[in-house]
């Protein structure tokens, strides 16, 4: 960081104090220590909030919370299954370092309990640890609820109330429990100050040490959220693009990355972005050109779902296309799936960071002169792409390709000749769409010839494919009838040599078209004049 960049010693110290973990709860519920939503949500599993209770209960320490004494304007906060409708405050202590902690007791001794919250947990008496239990199981008379201790009053209640009268080595731990959760006390710095920068650099420093925060992560904490503002973040964004469009992403990391591109800032030496009052702006233009890049993949270039893309380097190249040029011609669209293609089938979209610069500094403000630059920077290539020999894995660039060549063929279930889709439709994760990869035979390390894109056969592939007197669906497998009549009569070998003939044809007709081959490159004569190249 440059010495001018650094910000001015804090006029104010900040004040060193301990929070009681009721007196800390209670201020969370009351609406004065908040955890801002645009932090990273919770990410802590149950095991780690049973931690936490263990080490609270055991007397060890569990690190020190730094709070940003600010005014606050109204506004409900969510916790789990706890509500808060915070009032306005001139003294709100917002969450800098230690939110998951705060999230973690608030849900736990607040929060609904069992079985509706996540993280609802019980002290075994008889074991002496904290558990948890699976949403049908009704808690025995030896564990006691965690959302009965924060108020002595009502965890006395509790033991009054009972069913059966606890016995008295219930009640001797209830109280020690109560006592020792309520009156542990959590260091925390207090840190008054309207320097944002300040603040900032407190928060980068306090998660330069342990378990970091993804860069997304910082990016999210250190921009302010505005009364009225969406999408407010990454996190928000994300989860705004996946409801719309079932694409399976972009995640916070990769939304982070576009940002950067269409700032046209090298995300190799700038880490985080602090953009100030441009970020809204900024988010609303990511916003605006991812859903243009997910809408081009899905129509255009026919990739249905994230995890089909054979490489994530075009999303960065689409979010800085579609930023400066929102409204490109349609000419421009279909040499962009050309160049989107082409760039798969050779390898020139791996994500090396000399080819990602050059292609994103390719797109400046000539809609045509980017494509050009663009499509420079793909190399040309033999139309017989795609080995429909070598081993199929569906982790690799290669074998994602021949997935699109397959669903290309619009593959048909051999049983009812329904669409085949994932379960869960266009939104299904990653996982979904592999299970639909399934081998015909068993060949270990076959390749495309012994697969197919099918849901489950309970009689096997090779026995669908042998009872399937449908020519066209058998057709949408790329499976003709003598490769099925092969199969039939057991002859592995000859069903396999006769579709790996056939899947050569689909394949090399379906790389032809996606990238263009023998087609003339350049904007259709009706748009010269347009572009200005008469």
């Amino acid at each position: 960081m440059n010495e001018r960049d650094l910000p001015e010693p804090l006029r104010r110290r900040p004040e060193a104090r301990p929070f009681s973990v009721e007196d800390l709860v209670r201020r969370v519920i009351d609406g004065q220590i908040r955890v801002p939503d645009f932090q990273r949500g919770l990410k802590w599993t149950a095991k780690d909030v049973l931690e936490l209770l263990d080490s609270i209960y055991r007397g060890f320490p569990i690190g020190t919370l730094l709070l940003w004494q600010r005014p606050a304007e109204a506004e409900k906060l969510l916790y789990g299954s706890v509500e808060v409708d915070a009032p306005a405050r001139s003294d709100a202590l917002m969450v800098v370092d230690g939110q998951q902690r705060v999230r973690a007791l608030t849900q736990a001794l607040a929060g609904a309990g069992h079985p509706t919250e996540p993280f609802a947990a019980f002290f075994d008496v008889s074991a002496g640890r904290f558990v948890r239990l699976h949403k049908r199981d009704r808690p025995g008379p030896h564990l006691i609820p965690l959302t009965e201790v924060l108020d002595s009053a009502r965890l006395i209640g509790w033991l009054i109330e009972r069913e059966a009268p606890a016995p008295e080595a219930v009640k001797t731990a209830a109280i020690q429990l109560g006592k020792r959760i309520r009156e542990y006390e959590i260091p925390a710095y207090l840190v008054v100050t309207d320097d944002e920068d300040a603040v900032r650099q407190i928060f980068r420093r306090a998660n330069d040490t342990g378990r970091k925060m993804q860069e997304h992560e910082v990016f999210d904490a250190i921009q302010r959220r505005r009364a009225g503002q969406s999408p407010a973040n990454l996190r928000e964004l994300a989860a705004s693009l996946e409801v719309r469009y079932s694409f399976g992403g972009p995640d916070e990391a990769t939304l982070l990355q576009m940002l950067q591109a269409i700032r046209g800032v090298d995300a190799t030496k700038e880490r985080v972005p602090e953009l100030g009052e441009q970020a809204h702006a900024l988010l609303v233009t990511l916003e605006r050109s991812a859903a243009a890049a997910i809408s081009f993949l899905r129509r255009e270039a026919k990739i249905p779902h994230r995890s089909l893309m054979p490489y994530q380097l075009p999303l960065l190249v689409l979010a800085r296309f579609f930023a400066r040029f929102p409204a490109p011609s349609p000419r421009s669209i279909e040499l962009l799936a050309r160049w989107l293609w082409r760039g798969a089938l050779t390898g020139a979209h791996t994500g090396a960071t000399i080819a990602t610069r050059r292609m994103l500094a390719a797109i400046e403000e000539d809609e045509f002169a980017a494509l050009e630059g663009l499509m420079a920077q793909v190399p040309w290539f033999s139309a017989d792409v795609g080995d429909v020999v070598a081993p199929f894995a569906w982790q690799t660039a290669g074998s994602k390709i021949l997935t699109l060549a397959l669903l290309d063929l619009e593959p048909r279930d051999l049983r009812d000749g329904s669409p085949v889709t994932p379960a869960t439709g266009g939104g299904a994760p990653e996982s979904s769409w592999q299970r639909l990869v399934r081998k015909v035979v068993d060949r270990p390390g076959a390749g495309l010839a012994n697969h197919v894109l099918h849901r489950p056969c309970r009689q096997g592939m090779a026995r669908a494919i042998a009872a399937c007197n449908a020519p066209v669906w058998l057709a949408s497998h790329a499976i003709s009838e003598d490769a099925r009549r092969a199969l039939m009569f057991g002859r592995e070998d000859d069903f396999l040599q006769i579709r790996s003939a056939l899947l050569r044809e689909v394949v090399g007709a379906f790389v032809a078209r996606r990238a263009g081959v023998d087609e003339i490159d350049g904007p259709a004569p009706e748009e010269l004049l347009e572009w200005g190249l008469e």
